[in-house]
């Protein structure tokens, strides 16, 4: 009885270590939080963070990250601009680069959404996005709160790249570009 009893207890303290270990380093999950992603994410979806990936690859511009805001809780948005990215809106068309980026994931086109921007009008110093700073916006641009709210992000504040949505469960997926 006794030697069923620790080995119960030295398999709980392995899963407990195992869940500090991969939600530290690995994995974490997140809640979207209103329409901001919309059609990409919903309110209340339920995603995977990859905080790993980010140790060996950079972003790429079209990756759904997790950040942390000094505007508030944990963001869900896109990366439009990289490090030595020049960005601008004109017309509601993103232009990274020059080359007009396509946007399928955009459905949402209504007239009340601020647009015609460029870095400088954004808080940047120059051109170019600096190094470490990145340029998100969110996919339902007429609500959402993003780089032309609160400026870039820096790459310190990102948690890591969406890689699963896991609920609702009819709504299960793992690519978001």
């Amino acid at each position: 009885m006794k030697k069923e009893i620790g080995e119960w207890l030295v398999a709980i303290i392995v899963a407990v270590v195992l869940i500090i270990i991969i939600r530290s380093f690995l994995f974490v999950s997140y809640t979207v939080d209103g329409l901001s992603m919309d059609p990409t994410f919903e309110d209340e979806d339920r995603v995977v963070v990859n905080k790993f990936m980010q140790h060996f690859s950079e972003y790429e511009t079209g990756d759904v990250v997790v950040f942390h805001s000094e505007a508030g809780p944990a963001y869900v948005k896109r990366i439009i601009g990289t490090p030595g990215d020049t960005v601008t809106m004109e017309d509601k068309q993103v232009y990274v680069n020059g080359e007009p980026l396509e946007e399928d994931y955009v459905v949402h086109t209504e007239d009340t959404y601020l647009d015609n921007f460029t870095l400088p009008e954004l808080g940047v110093d120059g051109e170019t996005l600096p190094e470490d700073k990145y340029l998100v916006l969110g996919d339902n641009r007429p609500v959402s709160r993003d780089s032309r709210d609160f400026g870039t992000v820096d790459e310190s504040q990102i948690v890591g790249e969406v890689q699963l949505r896991f609920w609702p469960l009819n709504r299960i997926a793992v690519n978001f570009e």
